[in-house]
């Protein structure tokens, strides 16, 4: 709540902003070159709701470089208020944190003094924008808006941004939505690669795994908060259905899907992230304290635990992103859920047994066995003991998660 508050006090302080350069105007009596204006449209760990110019002559308005003219929405507007609702609590706050983690994390981390290039690093000094009613045919995310203000356009080419409906609280879905969207920007962050437009299946697959964990995220006592079975469109409640029932993994007879199907899928992706996302063990396992580093820079006071202030979820969150970051790094990115694993188990190898257990038995074994593991007819928990074999030779270094595609 801390974060949401800050990002409607940044709303505020610009509009207060723009106030006070027309008071500079004005009162001091000098011309417009006179006063100084703050061009940022915030902090890093913040947001900012936007809503584009009204059309001139039936087209966009854009600014000189071609960017998408914007305007602050008011923090009062009917509309908007929904998403400030969503921000302050529930699993929507919890993936907007998350950007902001991947964020700093791109600010920060450096492995082998090498560090993310200029761009990516640009990117994340920016708030995390929402643009209300923006043009969605080239998907839920994009890249570059100018904020016209008081005295002409600042653009901020850098600037990832993910777009919603002109009328969100219209969505019974909300929390799945802004979860897919938030996630793509932080995966995309991270991963370095084919922002605005994602198409990585790690990208897509770990946005979709956000999307799931949103449909059942219950806020107070029983079912109170959660996202009613009917709500939402046929792709997110077929998506919530496949995930939770690991659809993906098997094909049509019942059996395994061949190994580059699995990994090709951002379904199978989804699936092994939203098990893991959900694991009690994965989510409360403390890492060692440089995992946090970039995280905590003088935000946690000495002696408390990182963990512990960031909670099981967004300690998953934390753990994952960094693994992936690391492995970016190092020159190795992650091209699929298998290198995601085993680049979590090198950076967290007190954590690779469990974590190479849940892919394991989730993709059936059978991108480290040919044909995997088919689960017996009414009797799945029959296949476990020689999955649970099989992962522990991949876990011991023995197999390698890619095994099956050999020749």
């Amino acid at each position: 709540m801390i974060d949401a508050a800050r990002g409607r006090r940044a709303g505020v302080q610009r509009m207060a902003g723009a106030v006070l350069g027309m008071g500079c105007a004005l009162v001091a009596g000098v011309g417009v070159g006179g006063c100084k204006r703050d061009p940022a449209m915030g902090a890093p760990d913040s947001f900012v709701v936007v809503a584009p110019l009204p059309p001139r002559e039936g087209a966009a308005v854009k600014s000189k470089s071609g960017l998408p003219v914007v305007a602050t929405v008011a923090l009062d507007d009917p509309h908007a208020a929904t998403l400030h609702q969503q921000f302050a609590v529930g699993f929507a706050a919890e993936v907007l944190r998350t950007d902001y983690l991947a964020k700093q994390l791109v600010r920060e981390i450096e492995v082998g003094g090498r560090r993310y290039d200029d761009g990516p690093r640009a990117s994340a000094r920016e708030p995390t924008v929402l643009i209300m009613g923006g043009a969605r045919a080239a998907g839920p995310t994009s890249k570059g808006v100018a904020l016209k203000g008081t005295f002409g356009e600042d653009e901020h080419a850098d600037a990832l941004a993910i777009v919603v409906d002109a009328y969100p609280d219209h969505d019974r879905a909300l929390p799945q939505t802004l979860a897919g969207a938030l996630g793509l920007l932080a995966a995309s962050r991270v991963a370095a690669t084919d922002a605005p437009a994602p198409t990585h299946p790690l990208v897509l697959g770990y946005a979709r795994a956000l999307e799931v964990v949103a449909r059942e995220w219950r806020v107070g006592e029983g079912p109170a908060g959660s996202i009613q079975a009917d709500a939402g469109t046929s792709a997110q409640r077929n998506l919530f259905a496949a995930v939770r029932e690991n659809r993906f993994s098997l094909g049509e007879d019942g059996a395994p899907r061949p190994a580059r199907d699995l990994l090709a899928d951002p379904g199978v992706t989804a699936t092994v992230l939203y098990r893991l996302a959900q694991s009690k063990t994965v989510g409360r396992k403390i890492a060692p304290d440089a995992v946090y580093a970039p995280f905590v820079k003088d935000r946690v006071p000495e002696g408390i635990s990182p963990a512990a202030v960031l909670g099981p979820f967004r300690n998953f969150q934390a753990k994952l992103l960094s693994a992936w970051a690391r492995a970016v790094l190092e020159g190795k990115p992650p091209a699929d859920i298998a290198d995601l694993v085993d680049a979590y188990g090198r950076a967290l190898p007190a954590e690779r047994a469990e974590i190479t257990r849940i892919f394991v038995v989730t993709t059936f074994g059978a991108t480290v066995k040919p044909g995997g593991v088919r689960p017996p007819v009414g009797n799945p928990g029959a296949a476990l003991p020689e999955l649970t074999a099989l992962a522990a030779e991949v876990a011991a270094g023995k197999l390698s998660s890619h095994a099956a595609l050999a020749p």
